[in-house]
């Protein structure tokens, strides 16, 4: 039992045991750290806040701003656009007070002296209706009919020709434009110089004139007058007369390389005349020989419309070409474009050249449309 003396409890002092810890004191615990950080995001919220109003009122001034320049612009626009489409009616206005006193007054004056003439014509003129219908002013306008002007026909028609150039069609120029020269060549070449292997002594040169008939009239009737309708023509087809008027340069010993005779000796030339139908494939003034060639022959194929034999010291040349005007089915069956419409009177193209029964021989000058001494004329005579 001694040993079990030594297990008593042993006196509590104070009610704890001296070897347990004290107990903590209960208390809240708090971080500065988060403190800092809620601090710094409130401001930051704040600061983004402020930034965006600011941007806000900045970007509500720019609208404003654009707003106010919109309307600026578009008040601006519109007096442009008034002063630009009524500019003529507001000068009207403007300059008819200062015509008004002396030249309005008697014009009203005489405005009702040509009412009072009409009546007359109404005593003559029974019918009441033709008394109804003078109140309107339009009736005595009619009588300026844009019709009769064109209706007074005149006994001769001249055009000058809208294009007009010459063709090598063989040789070294061939493939040369001369739509814009002053003078026109026309020459019979050394045909069996062309032939295959042989060099081109004299090539042979045409010219190609096109006059336009359909020219509207101007306010001057005396000038620039279109070729009346067929229908208005004389009936008696042998009346009409066509000119072909071109000017010739006369020849000089010095000018002739070829010929050995003087010019007194040289035997006259006859030029052939064609009419080639009427087309918008060519563009005559930029026609090269190749070109010609290259055609189709429904283009470059004519109707031998005139001759003329010409003199070395010829200079105007009055062509007979009135047949070019009378062309018949019959006349043309035989060409590749044998349809009548493409030889019509809207306009009219010639080919010159010198006949193939001609001596090759240097050619001979014409005056084209851009010389001062002497255009070519297509002149219609005889009309009434």
């Amino acid at each position: 039992m001694a040993n079990g003396d030594q297990f008593e409890d042993e006196p509590v002092l104070g009610g704890v045991d001296a070897f347990d810890e004290p107990p903590a004191q209960s208390s809240k615990i708090e971080f500065e750290g988060l403190n800092i950080a809620t601090s710094n995001s409130e401001r930051r919220r704040e600061r983004r806040k402020r930034r965006n109003k600011r941007t806000g009122m900045i970007a509500a001034c720019i609208l404003l701003v654009c707003i106010l320049i919109a309307v600026i612009l578009a008040i601006t626009l519109e007096k442009e656009v008034e002063h630009v489409l009524y500019s003529d009616s507001i000068y009207d206005l403007s300059e008819s007070p200062t015509m008004a006193p002396s030249k309005m007054k008697p014009t009203i004056r005489t405005t009702p002296s040509p009412t009072v003439a009409p009546k007359p014509t109404f005593a003559v003129l029974t019918p009441s209706p033709t008394a109804q219908r003078t109140d309107s002013p339009n009736v005595t306008p009619s009588p300026t009919r844009s019709p009769s002007p064109t209706a007074i026909m005149t006994d001769s028609y001249s055009f000058n020709p809208i294009a007009d150039t010459y063709l090598y069609l063989d040789g070294p120029y061939k493939g040369k434009k001369y739509g814009n020269q002053e003078k026109m060549w026309i020459q019979r070449g050394n045909k069996e110089s062309t032939l295959p292997g042989q060099e081109v002594t004299l090539p042979t040169i045409v010219s190609i004139v096109q006059f336009d008939t359909m020219k509207k009239p101007s306010a001057n009737y005396n000038l620039f007058k279109a070729l009346p309708d067929r229908s208005r023509w004389p009936e008696q087809q042998e009346q009409v007369q066509v000119t072909l008027r071109i000017h010739h340069l006369p020849k000089s010993d010095l000018e002739d390389e070829t010929d050995e005779l003087s010019v007194e000796d040289l035997l006259p030339i006859n030029i052939e005349v064609y009419r080639l139908p009427n087309n918008n494939v060519m563009v005559v003034e930029s026609l090269t020989g190749e070109d010609f060639h290259s055609a189709p022959k429904e283009v470059t194929e004519g109707v031998l419309v005139g001759q003329h034999l010409v003199e070395a010291t010829d200079t105007v040349l009055d062509i007979d070409v009135t047949s070019a005007m009378f062309l018949t089915s019959d006349t043309i069956k035989n060409n590749r474009n044998n349809d009548i419409t493409a030889y019509n009177d809207d306009q009219v193209m010639f080919l010159l050249k010198i006949s193939w029964e001609e001596a090759p021989r240097q050619g001979d000058q014409f005056e084209a449309r851009e010389s001062e001494y002497g255009s070519p004329q297509l002149i219609f005579s005889n009309m009434i």
